[in-house]
């Protein structure tokens, strides 16, 4: 009996063989596959470029790779322009990557109560948010002064299934424009696999795969016992 359960043990790791890794982290492929991307209802952009600069002398270059993803904001107050992806994580896993902030057009811009602010969160198989392992908001930046990449990087506590967010969005105006720079890390020796949930035709394998073995054990079993002795 040991030995049927451990051919089925081997046959299950089969099935997963579409499990993914965390994809197009740093955006090597030019563009944004792997990712979602949601818009507030006016404006907002995102794009995957090789260099970034404002007219106020700040400029970007990737940390890895050849290119990273700007996201900018829309035009309306406390809303989302928004860069996710989802993926599965066990105790201990980590994700990390390099994150950046400019006020745009606002540089120098004299409606000083604005706070535009762009954050990388996390949230749970529940929707819940775990963490927010980076924020950067105007305040941080002095009205115009960018925040040049910073890394970041977070500890999954459980197993679970998360969703990793890149946000941002205008904060006490509507006014002008933000923009928030995502890279992957700079060595990229992880792989953070998440193991998709086996559909109907997988369950159908494995019963096929058991009754098999279980075909065979008895098989086997009958050809021991007609055998004279």
């Amino acid at each position: 009996m040991k030995k049927l359960w451990l051919a089925a043990v081997f046959l299950i790791p089969g099935l997963y063989s579409n499990a993914y890794a965390l994809g197009n982290s740093g955006f090597e492929a030019g563009d944004t596959s792997g990712w979602t991307e949601t818009f507030p209802s006016y404006e907002g952009k995102i794009s995957v470029v090789s260099n970034w600069s404002s007219g106020g002398g700040a400029f970007y270059s990737p940390v890895e790779g050849n290119y990273f993803a700007v996201v900018e904001t829309g035009v309306y107050d406390g809303e989302y322009t928004t860069l996710s992806q989802q993926f599965s994580l066990g105790r201990g896993d980590v994700i990390e990557g390099w994150a950046g902030f400019c006020c745009g057009e606002e540089i120098g811009g004299d409606n000083g109560d604005y706070n535009d602010y762009a954050i990388i969160s996390v949230l749970n198989g529940y929707g819940n948010i775990v963490a927010v392992p980076w924020y950067s908001d105007s305040f941080d930046i002095a009205y115009g002064w960018p925040a040049q990449w910073e890394h970041w990087s977070w500890t999954a506590h459980a197993d679970d299934f998360y969703t990793l967010h890149y946000q941002t969005t205008q904060g006490g105006d509507s006014e002008g424009l933000s923009y928030a720079f995502f890279d992957g890390p700079v060595n990229e020796i992880q792989t953070i696999t998440s193991t998709a949930v086996p559909e109907p035709s997988s369950f159908a394998l494995i019963g096929l795969g058991v009754a098999g073995v279980i075909a065979s054990h008895r098989l086997s079993r009958f050809n021991a016992e007609a055998t004279p002795a």
